[in-house]
């Protein structure tokens, strides 16, 4: 039981940085403070990496609600960093028109032990994101909420 809090975390949704400061204005896809919460379970955790699974929901850049399910693996770098990438299910009125598509993320975290801060990279593709932005959320341990 408690091998299964500590592959469980809670993720804090979090922040958003858009390069193209202009772009952003102009489509009203300009919020940076992207609050949410998700879930984020490690399948396995070995020696070269980790396989998990996601699911989640956060306010987006156009202040929508995103909704999100993933399956991603991250390759450990070092003792603290790991890089991968998550296949992701969204839907958010904001990406694609509303309607729901599937997108390949990029990921990197640096662990910090009690919890992990991550980076994710969402470019700019077409009519499913106008705009290119860089997020930011922390991933906190079951078994901590759980004091």
């Amino acid at each position: 039981e408690r091998v299964l809090f500590r592959t469980i975390h809670i993720n804090v949704d979090g922040l958003a940085y858009h390069p193209d400061r202009e772009a952003v204005h102009r489509v009203n896809l300009d919020n940076q403070v992207n609050p949410g919460l998700g879930l984020h379970y490690a399948l396995v955790d070995d020696l070269r990496g980790t396989p998990f699974a996601e699911v989640g929901g956060y306010r987006d850049s156009g202040r929508n609600q995103a909704t999100f399910a993933s399956l991603g693996y991250q390759f450990k770098l070092a003792e603290r960093w790991r890089i991968g990438a998550a296949l992701a299910v969204v839907n958010s009125r904001t990406y694609n028109g509303g309607t729901t598509f599937l997108g390949m993320i990029p990921l990197i975290t640096y662990d910090l032990g009690p919890l992990k801060l991550n980076a994710v990279y969402f470019p700019k593709i077409g009519h499913y994101n106008e705009v290119a932005a860089y997020g930011f959320y922390l991933s906190i341990p079951l078994q901590w909420w759980l004091r």
